[in-house]
């Protein structure tokens, strides 16, 4: 069994990220973006194998490509230095596990293992206090730039929008150019609607940036019905129905509860399965899925974030409007 369902809006995502990668030159920016559950981190795990093949084909020393995570370590605050000695454990100690096929691993997420052990070791956490995040930097760029690493994935990218009082985003987003440029390679960032913050009013950040939408399946887009009714079948398929249209029988139950996304659709099926073994079932019923459903103040938060989502995709701008500022060719005539 596959590890991940190729439905429709990730294999057009798939196709996207890796024509962007193709597209980018060293000193770029790729953004990927998507709600929640979406799939960055299986479209990350299968973008990394398809660009840098596989590691017998590598030259011996390199590695063309890291995956290191952004997370809220200061009082629920983006730490620089946090993501500083990411990047440094990244090539201290490559973890190049990801090149396996996606069927041997559990979890996408295993680039990241060993790294999220080992940032709380207290041999760690002494080297820590004695060395800056600026030197920290310094050792990821050499040893990026010797061992010729060309792709740069940083996920859960949001979290860089949480900076502490007195650090601005858009000198963060300008430093991770020049990192990007100093060691020739490109910096993809993936994450949720709020990632907007790192490039919206940045223009300087915008012209080096390519854009990468990982969409859900909306109810605004005709032609998403049918998409997400053969997702709802396919997610089925792995798990014990008692019909194999129960859910699809009731597309707003499914609709309501997910957003659109896959992953929250997988995970409703989930609570769904897990409803059927406490009542000891055999089969997953329609009831089970209702009380697999999120609550009211739950399935608010999820479609107000779906929304965010979907107005980052509206093209509702007139591209020649510069608001107060009128301009003329020559003198006007």
């Amino acid at each position: 069994m596959s590890a991940v369902i190729l439905h429709e809006h990730f294999s057009r995502g798939t196709q996207d990220l890796l024509n962007a990668l193709d597209a980018s030159k060293p000193g770029a920016l790729v953004f990927v973006t998507g709600v929640s559950g979406s799939g960055k981190s299986e479209l990350r795990y299968r973008a990394m194998r398809k660009v840098c093949g596989k590691p017998d084909s590598w030259l011996r020393g390199t590695l063309p490509a890291v995956a290191v995570r952004a997370t809220l370590t200061d009082r629920n605050n983006f730490n620089q230095k946090d993501l500083a000695e990411r990047l440094a454990l990244s090539l201290r100690q490559p973890d190049i596990r990801w090149a396996l096929s996606r069927d041997e691993v559990l979890d996408p997420d295993i680039v990241h293992d060993r790294t999220e052990s080992f940032v709380q070791t207290p041999i760690w956490q002494a080297e820590r206090r004695g060395t800056t995040a600026h030197q920290l930097i310094l050792e990821f760029e050499k040893n990026a730039i010797a061992r010729r690493v060309r792709w740069l994935f940083i996920e859960d990218s949001a979290c860089i929008t949480c900076m502490p009082r007195g650090h601005d985003i858009d000198k963060y987003m300008i430093g991770l150019m020049q990192l990007a440029e100093e060691c020739k390679l490109t910096i993809i960032l993936l994450g949720t609607g709020d990632s907007f913050k790192l490039w919206s009013g940045f223009p300087d950040v915008v012209r080096r940036s390519l854009f990468v939408w990982l969409k859900r399946y909306s109810e605004r887009v005709e032609s998403d019905l049918q998409g997400f009714a053969d997702l709802v079948m396919a997610v089925g398929r792995r798990f014990p129905l008692n019909e194999p249209d129960v859910l699809l029988n009731d597309l707003d139950l499914a609709l309501a509860n997910t957003a659109g996304s896959y992953g929250e659709l997988l995970q409703l099926h989930v609570r769904a399965d897990l409803s059927r073994r406490n009542r000891s079932g055999d089969t997953i019923t329609l009831r089970d899925f209702e009380k697999a459903a999120l609550s009211k103040e739950n399935r608010v938060t999820l479609w107000a974030k779906a929304a965010a989502f979907d107005s980052l995709l509206e093209d509702v701008d007139d591209p020649r409007d510069l608001g107060d500022l009128v301009i003329t060719w020559g003198k006007g005539k």
